[in-house]
């Protein structure tokens, strides 16, 4: 593409944005009529999304049918089961904290968010806290703020949370198990690439389960995402893992097909990706490949299924390849099988202690 081309192409998506912004504006304000959910849903996909909080705290909760005045239920959150983990990792979250911030709105902030997990999960009986939870609980708190972002949590509890909140972390294992044949389909080669290093998806895990904000460190781009997220299926991380995969298919196969290096790879996720245009691959799967579809598909992959403690996690994944080396050599709490992981206890992540800081 010539310079003039690029600038004029430029040029045309800033004066499109400047007319979605001028569009919501008039949306938020009043002096325009109400969106439905399929606005709203075309808006928040296309380039750009919602582009401010602005407009998000507003078009969020309308999309998701949820009144300005809704709240949720009063409770006593020193009494929640998962209280004390709650409280570790909140007091761990400083990494999205604005640098500077006054301690004691810290500590506001801080306990904002406890009421926002904890009543949220309190809801409904059997909702089970997961180390990730309290980072999707911070963004809707930074967008709609306390009440809203406890009610939105709440909900999302039974739609798009649903799989992770469980007892344990069967259904998610389930989840991330679909990524290598979606890849498949478009790159059998990286497929089977990935497969043959015995590296497998637990790359994945923060992804999906934070919405991508445990991995980017772009606020602006964790709202972004949550644009797509919130008014598409449940599934759509997945989508977007695999479409990132597909998209680094040179990096991933430029190292040697073993465990720890394809792992190190997959789990370092560049923060200059073309998030838009993956977006858009994501959703391009998603139409061709839909869940139905997907659960259909050949599973190439052979996993490990991992037994380890839901609490105490956090050191233990510290270095998971060279965890899961270690534990292959022993019969005690691994198995291996040709299907989809079908038993994850706990909530891995690598390198978790190292961003979430004290």
């Amino acid at each position: 593409m010539s310079e003039r081309k690029r600038r004029r192409s430029e040029n045309d998506r800033w004066e499109v944005r400047r007319r979605k912004d001028n569009y919501l504006a008039h949306v938020v304000t009043g002096k325009s009529g109400c969106l439905s959910r399929d606005e709203i849903r075309s808006l928040a996909l296309s380039e750009g999304g919602l582009l401010s909080n602005e407009y998000r705290r507003v078009l969020w909760p309308v999309f998701l049918g949820i009144s300005p005045s809704e709240s949720v239920t009063e409770c006593d959150i020193t009494s929640f089961r998962d209280f004390t983990q709650v409280c570790l990792d909140v007091h761990r979250c400083n990494s999205r904290i604005q640098p500077g911030t006054p301690s004691n709105k810290v500590l506001a902030l801080k306990t904002r968010l406890k009421n926002v997990i904890i009543k949220s999960l309190a809801e409904k009986p059997g909702r089970h806290y997961y180390q990730g939870y309290h980072d999707v609980s911070l963004t809707l708190l930074y967008v709609v703020g306390e009440r809203l972002g406890g009610v939105i949590m709440a909900q999302l509890c039974d739609t798009h949370l649903s799989s992770h909140i469980k007892e344990n972390l069967e259904e998610t294992s389930k989840l991330m198990g679909y990524i290598i044949p979606l890849v498949s389909q478009k790159c059998p080669e990286l497929a089977d690439f990935i497969v043959n290093s015995d590296a497998g998806t637990m790359f994945s895990l923060s992804w999906i389960i934070t919405w991508f904000a445990y991995v980017i460190t772009d606020e602006a781009l964790i709202y972004r995402l949550y644009d797509a997220f919130i008014v598409s299926d449940a599934l759509l991380p997945v989508y977007l893992s695999a479409a990132i995969v597909l998209y680094r298919k040179t990096r991933i196969m430029s190292v040697e097909c073993e465990l720890s290096a394809v792992h190190h790879v997959l789990h370092t996720l560049p923060q200059n990706l073309p998030w838009e245009s993956l977006i858009q691959t994501a959703l391009g799967l998603f139409e061709e490949y839909p869940p139905a579809v997907i659960k259909t598909l050949p599973v190439k992959q052979q996993e490990l299924i991992l037994k380890v403690p839901r609490s105490g996690y956090l050191d233990w994944s510290r270095n998971w390849a060279a965890n899961l080396l270690d534990l292959a050599k022993t019969p005690a709490g691994i198995a291996v099988t040709t299907s989809v992981i079908v038993g994850v206890t706990a909530f891995l992540m690598t390198s978790l202690a190292g961003k979430l800081h004290l």
